[in-house]
């Protein structure tokens, strides 16, 4: 199947199962992860900038904080609702298509940044970086959106290390290169992959005040800072799955992961399925 009816496809399976109603408001620190804004390419990574638009006019209803400001509330116990916008690796387009509506709203976002790429292509193993446009940010134009006071910048290893390659020196080497170009020591890391790696655990507690992960959820008192919950943004997700990430306990993007897990293993998607059309009755 072609990548557009794939994508096609996606978008109508997620309009349904947004249509199942999400409960009670959300409470707690609700992180989403975004990769590349408005490249063009077919990857589910990658959101147009036109969606990327309409998604912040829903989220201004909601409030975005920092992700300091969201931790700091969970830290005093604050039940109120925290969005924090959340940009993986560092590609340039962020700086091209979301960084002006971001600076016109004063909307604060955290990129976490594989700095080994800073200013080149931005190539390993399994990187969305297709086509002439798969850039690294560079340290300028770092420089420029850390000084708007909007910007906070996090560790995301200085090689896009995968989980069995992340070492110490992976860690240090990243908070090194940010702090000589931009003169911050990063205080917030998230893990290449989203994959935890339990041995890693009392280095990531010493180095930085929360470390986050690719496991999906919201942040709460319980919930420990070496390993925050995320929510991911897909470049298939129509504004009805959007909103409904900011609300009741993420039940439709649940139940989406539970289908494609299911899709990936013969004779599960059948009950899948059923599982879900039971939970629209």
């Amino acid at each position: 199947m072609s990548a557009p009816r794939q994508h096609a496809g996606r978008s109508v399976v997620k309009r349904a199962l947004s249509m199942l109603g999400e409960g009670p408001p959300a409470s707690g620190a609700s992180l989403l992860i975004y990769h590349r804004i408005g490249a063009g390419t077919q990857d589910e990574l990658d959101v147009s900038t036109d969606d990327f638009l309409a998604q912040l006019d829903v989220l201004e209803s909601h409030g975005v904080v920092s992700l300091d400001e969201a931790l700091d509330r969970v830290g005093r116990r604050d039940p109120s609702p925290s969005f924090v916008l959340t940009f993986d690796d560092g590609f340039a387009d962020v700086y091209d298509n979301a960084w002006p509506a971001l600076r016109e709203r004063r909307v604060p976002f955290t990129i976490y940044l594989a700095t080994a790429y800073m200013g080149e292509r931005m190539v390993w193993e399994g990187s969305t970086a297709q086509g002439p446009h798969g850039m690294g940010l560079t340290w300028r134009q770092l420089e420029e959106m850390l000084s708007s006071g909007l910007c906070t910048i996090g560790n995301h290893t200085h090689n896009h290390a995968p989980p069995a390659e992340l070492t110490t020196e992976e860690l240090d080497l990243c908070s090194a290169a940010i702090e000589h170009h931009l003169g911050v020591r990063p205080a917030h890391f998230t893990y290449p992959w989203g994959v935890v790696v339990p041995r890693m655990e009392s280095a990531l507690r010493e180095r930085f005040r929360s470390s986050s992960t690719g496991i999906l959820g919201r942040n709460d008192p319980s919930t420990d800072p070496a390993r925050l919950k995320r929510i991911p943004v897909r470049q298939s997700d129509p504004i009805e799955f959007f909103e409904a990430k900011l609300t009741g306990t993420l039940r439709a993007e649940r139940l989406y992961a539970g289908l494609v897990s299911a899709a990936k293993t013969p004779g599960r998607l059948r009950g899948r399925i059923t599982d879900a059309a039971n939970a629209h009755q």
